[in-house]
């Protein structure tokens, strides 16, 4: 992964970085296969890498590129386990946007 600054996004911030990495902070709903469903304030599609083994129920930061339909493929992740308050991780995405000189340039 280069230097590349990676935003905080969750599903209705996405289409503001449509091209560019972020990072997610979601928890899983469902896997099929090498693609996971995660509630971020919102659905998201993750397309994960073969060797991501996301388990429903755990929250994951996933930092993956926005793909035109708003979903990720992804270029890493961490596994956050179960205890993680959603709605902390929500509101640091929205602060990060609303205070983004603090954060990252637009």
């Amino acid at each position: 992964m280069s230097s590349e600054i990676t935003p905080r996004a969750n599903a209705p911030l996405l289409h503001l970085f449509q091209g560019k990495a972020v990072r997610l902070i979601g928890k899983v709903t469902e896997v099929r296969g090498e693609t996971a469903t995660l509630d971020a304030a919102g659905s998201v599609t993750v397309y994960a890498t073969r060797d991501s083994n996301f388990k429903e129920g755990n929250v994951y930061e996933v930092i993956g590129r926005v793909q035109p339909d708003l979903s990720l493929k992804m270029l890493d992740g961490i596994d956050f386990g179960t205890n993680i308050d959603m709605d902390n991780a929500n509101a640091l995405a929205e602060l990060s946007q609303r205070h983004h000189e603090i954060f990252f340039d637009k």
